[in-house]
């Protein structure tokens, strides 16, 4: 297939459009260190999701499925702000058994475990 010249400058126009008006947010990262030019960080936090996603096939039941689905963004944040999750676990549940309802409020940063503690 063939491409005719003013497709492929219409294409062009359209890109260096795009870089004008969204340059400076594309390079963004450079000027504010924080930011890193890969996503290597997310990569690696969503790989055990991925494997236990390929292993969710063989859950015995659906629910089982929906209980893992659960608890893994509660571990995988213990994980990254580096908490014990045992111990976030105890402490939650005690809050539930308490009568505590407000589960927003019962995050990992907000129960008053101590960090450093995996």
């Amino acid at each position: 297939m063939r491409v005719s010249r003013q497709t492929v400058r219409n294409w062009l126009e359209k890109a260096i459009n795009y870089l004008d008006y969204f340059g400076y947010q594309v390079f963004l990262y450079r000027k504010d260190r924080n930011y890193t030019i890969d996503n290597s960080l997310a990569e690696r936090y969503i790989r055990p999701l991925v494997n236990e996603r390929k292993n969710s096939l063989f859950f015995s039941s659906d629910k089982m499925a929906r209980v893992s689905v659960a608890y893994h963004p509660i571990v995988s944040t213990c994980r990254l702000q580096e908490y014990s999750i045992l111990e976030y676990f105890k402490r939650f549940f005690t809050e539930i058994v308490a009568g505590n309802p407000d589960y927003g409020k019962l995050t990992p940063s907000t129960i008053g475990i101590s960090a450093n503690k995996i």
